[in-house]
């Protein structure tokens, strides 16, 4: 899990949401890394061959999250593989 590019926690727990067919992630933040209430999270790669990481994008609320509550702000990785293939056909709709 990382913020501004820095490593700020793990992921402890992944799971697929048999409702929404979407991953259920958990994770923990250091103790000291406020998190607005109002962050969104991606999940963002590393480079071509790298590995996959949540990234939090900070929201502005002036209360932080606590342990145990939810983000709904969520966005999946882009797939580099799918960008390459429009990029090469010079399409749009693929």
């Amino acid at each position: 899990v990382r913020l501004a590019g820095v490593k700020v926690g793990t992921v402890s727990a992944l799971a697929l949401n048999r409702e929404s067919y979407r991953a259920d992630v958990t994770f923990a933040i250091d103790a000291d890394v406020a998190i607005p209430e109002d962050s969104g999270i991606q999940v963002s790669t590393e480079g071509l061959l790298g590995g996959n990481y949540i990234e939090i994008m900070p929201g502005a609320a002036l209360e932080n999250l606590v342990q145990g509550d939810t983000i709904t702000d969520t966005q999946g990785s882009v797939s580099l593989v799918t960008l390459l293939m429009k990029l090469v056909s010079g399409r749009d709709d693929q």
